[in-house]
């Protein structure tokens, strides 16, 4: 393709953000990365690879873009540096006989000259498994999927990688596909942002990365994916769809109670991980955790863990409230334990309950 009408094809692409047909011609892969490339500033995945330079220690950069002529094939292309990373993956897939075009990230274990042995992707896996089991609500809308030596595997929602799948020869997918008539720009760099701490996870060590700048605060609540891109027929609560629902009506209830300008939801810290929601206050901030979970207590196991690392991982203080969120009251044993926690450890800890119909956020307990 010559330089000029490549130019012209990336305009139309960023001009329309969502159909990526042009003439009725199929998305080409390379196209699509340097669509991709082009338009990541907007996005913190441009970043990616001054994220990886730090996570090494390195000074230099071999290049800042996420996929380059090295990593780009004609069906299929990862970030640079990729090959034994968790890697940013996009590629073609034949979904019902039909083309389709997958993006998320993934773990390539074919062997290979720069992969002789899967040993080095390992322990990456292991804290991959961590991380989904421990931040299910971090995947809304996403699935996953394997190839290996007898084929493709069935999707399935988003959970730690047995070890069977694991083995070399494997191709291990987490992301979303979606029709080649459906394929948007804007779309796919928004879940590479949203599977940013994740990779930073997996490639740190399974430690938070050392402190980075962060965008501050911005009052305001995103717009979440809230469906899946495809239907499915178990009749399973889709975790991470439902705490994508509750977010929103989370913020609703604290904007209604501190003001709007001092709330945001998916508040950034420099740990490289985002807090459900923050409140600003007259001095300092209360973190709220939402938590999709079947039980009072299992809310609690589920987030406290996370506030206090949010708020004291490794000294600083960023919080001086720590309040969890669940579907599900507070009985009179629940207060207790609440009440030991702030008593007894000097914990900083309460809950409130979310009650969806009618809307309505529960008093501190």
């Amino acid at each position: 393709m010559e330089r000029a009408s490549r130019v012209l094809l990336l305009i139309a692409l960023q001009q329309s953000w969502g159909v990526m047909r042009i003439n009725r011609r199929p998305v080409e892969i390379p196209v699509l990365a340097a669509a991709l490339n082009e338009a990541s500033a907007r996005y913190e995945i441009a970043g990616l690879q001054q994220l990886r330079a730090d996570l090494r220690s390195k000074t230099r950069l071999a290049s800042r873009r996420i996929f380059d002529r090295r990593t780009i094939h004609p069906t299929y292309a990862f970030h640079l540096g990729g090959r034994t990373e968790l890697q940013f993956n996009i590629g073609t897939e034949e979904r019902g006989g039909q083309p389709a075009i997958r993006h998320g990230v993934a773990f390539s274990l074919e062997l290979s000259q720069s992969l002789p042995s899967i040993d080095p992707l390992l322990p990456k896996i292991a804290r991959f498994n961590d991380f989904v089991r421990s931040q299910p609500e971090d995947f809304p809308g996403l699935r996953m999927w394997h190839h290996d030596g007898v084929g493709r595997h069935p999707d399935h929602g988003v959970g730690p990688i047995d070890d069977d799948v694991a083995q070399a020869g494997s191709f291990i997918m987490l992301g979303r596909w979606v029709r080649e008539s459906e394929v948007s720009v804007d779309e796919i760099l928004l879940d590479f942002d949203r599977l940013l701490p994740l990779f930073a996870y997996v490639e740190s060590g399974g430690t938070r990365p050392g402190h980075r700048p962060v965008p501050g605060f911005h009052p305001g609540c995103p717009a979440f994916v809230t469906k899946a891109s495809v239907v499915r027929p178990e009749r399973v609560t889709d975790v991470a769809l439902r705490h994508k629902l509750l977010q929103p009506l989370l913020h609703k209830c604290l904007s209604s109670e501190a003001g709007a300008s001092n709330v945001q939801t998916e508040h950034h810290l420099d740990l490289g991980v985002r807090v459900d929601a923050a409140v600003r206050l007259r001095r300092g901030f209360a973190f709220y955790e939402l938590k999709v979970a079947p039980t009072f207590q299992a809310c609690m196991r589920a987030a406290i863990g996370q506030l206090l690392e949010y708020a004291h991982w490794p000294s600083a203080v960023r919080a001086s409230e720590l309040i969890i969120v669940g579907e599900f009251p507070a009985d009179k044993d629940a207060r207790a334990y609440l009440r030991l926690l702030r008593n007894k450890f000097s914990l900083p800890v309460w809950y409130r309950h979310l009650s969806v119909s009618p809307l309505c956020l529960g008093p501190k307990v």
